[in-house]
């Protein structure tokens, strides 16, 4: 399961209560299970595809050249020049022209950046088999070493969604001690004749795969009648598989002011206008002082200085504002890390260069808009 098929949002009164969050966690995961854990939910995620070359696998002696083929002719092709993408281009047909995703089924792939950090414009690829990542024909650039952004999996349908709501729902109920919870308890209460006893239910309908909710099991008797396990796969050793990578938390707390999320395919642009807890006057009272700005990774050790020549001074209005590149953002981050951005003024005063930390914020790459 890659994907809460129930949220708290959609529990409507129950939106808010205590045990909300768990209810749907716990009532997703039962859903995934029961209904033979075909359903996963759709997720997005930014994966690395590193190529393992032929000469990696033969030793140090191995060749210099391979031979591969492109536009239906055999060419031998050097090794480091195929790395370096020198003057290869995809026929569109070879195996070295595709490469099949990790996640699948893949429904969207939203951005593809090629080594150099350049975002490939979307009719120099496609998607094939809801699996595999294909090159046009044509174009200067293959499948390797190569950053994906795409969403994959299987989308929860609407009756699995309802059905998921109705068991969250209870389940909020239970774990509040609420007497209208409509799960079917174990013990029940009999009194007869001035004599009470206790019935222990056998609940069978667990063996069966079902919860004993109407709404619930009907969904699940639809969708898995023969009360399957699990989905039936095929796991292959020669496919690569794509290295994920996993959000770190934002360096400093969040301010809309200064917080600047860079977006794959456009160019994000930070301006002081509008923010009254960013004062910039220094630029405007004193002339003298000339802004940078400097992009730092999560631990620091990475940094990229914007062009001076990008900073742009509105004298008029008394703003600051610079853009940020996903280039330049990922040349200090990496693909998924956070940073900062900090806006300096700098003053030469007597031979001795004088630097002044204006503002701050967080910087972090979003996968899309």
């Amino acid at each position: 399961m890659t994907a809460l098929w129930v949220e708290p949002a959609d529990l409507g009164y129950y939106a808010s209560t205590e045990f909300a969050q768990e209810a749907c966690e716990v009532a997703s995961y039962l859903m995934w299970t029961m209904s033979g854990r075909k359903y996963t939910g759709e997720v997005t995620v930014t994966e690395r595809y590193v190529c393992a070359k032929r000469a990696y696998r033969m030793g140090p002696s191995s060749k210099n050249y391979y031979a591969t083929l492109i536009s239906g002719e055999v060419y031998n092709i050097p090794i480091t020049d195929f790395q370096e993408y020198a003057e290869l281009v995809s026929d569109g047909l070879s195996p070295e022209s595709r490469i099949k995703l990790r996640g699948r089924p893949v429904t969207k792939v939203h951005s593809v950046r090629i080594r150099t950090g350049d975002i490939l414009s979307e009719d120099s690829y496609y998607l094939v088999d809801h699996s595999t990542l294909q090159a046009a024909a044509g174009v200067p650039w293959t499948p390797c070493n190569v950053e994906v952004t795409y969403t994959y999996g299987s989308p929860i349908p609407t009756a699995g969604k309802m059905a998921a709501r109705t068991l969250a729902i209870e389940l909020a109920k239970l774990w509040a001690g609420d007497d209208d919870c409509m799960l079917p308890q174990r013990i029940t209460s009999i009194s007869r004749q001035g004599v009470s006893y206790t019935l222990l239910d056998s609940q069978d309908f667990i063996e069966d795969v079902r919860t004993g909710l109407y709404v619930v099991d009907l969904f699940l008797k639809s969708i898995n009648p023969d009360k399957a396990r699990a989905k039936a796969r095929v796991f292959s050793p020669d496919v690569p598989r794509g290295r994920r990578y996993t959000r770190k938390d934002l360096v400093l707390a969040t301010n809309a002011d200064t917080d600047i999320n860079v977006i794959r395919e456009a160019t994000t642009t930070w301006t002081s206008a509008g923010k009254a807890s960013v004062d910039v006057s220094l630029f405007f009272d004193e002339p003298d002082w000339i802004p940078s700005v400097v992009l730092r990774s999560y631990s620091g050790s990475k940094t990229v200085e914007i062009s001076a020549s990008d900073i742009t001074l509105n004298n008029g209005a008394q703003t600051v504002s610079f853009p940020v590149t996903y280039k330049n953002a990922w040349g200090a981050l990496g693909m998924v890390d956070p940073g900062t951005w900090t806006l300096y003024a700098t003053k030469t005063i007597a031979g001795v260069e004088t630097v002044s930390e204006i503002e701050t914020g967080n910087l972090q790459i979003k996968l899309y808009s």
